[in-house]
């Protein structure tokens, strides 16, 4: 079984995924209509829930690039049971 919250191996971007601040950033993971990705927040926009709004398109390569940093493929992903 894969911990799909597991966000070791993801790499901090370079701003809030949210508002675009430079300042304490960390990776955390979103649930999408799609599957489990990893993202990188402000503590603000963490704590406050605030999340970008992505297209499928983005929702489904984003959660494929998460399953790599995982190191699991699609099928995988799509089949791991969430906690």
């Amino acid at each position: 079984m894969v911990y799909l919250d597991d966000t070791r191996r993801c790499p901090v971007g370079p701003e809030c995924e949210s508002c675009g601040s430079l300042d304490e950033l960390a990776l955390s993971t979103a649930d999408t209509p799609v599957g489990v990705l990893c993202m990188t927040f402000c503590d603000a926009c963490e704590v406050a829930g605030v999340l970008p709004v992505l297209s499928p398109a983005e929702e489904a390569t984003r959660v494929r690039e998460h399953g790599e940093h995982l190191g699991i493929d699609v099928d995988q992903l799509a089949d791991e049971p969430r906690p």
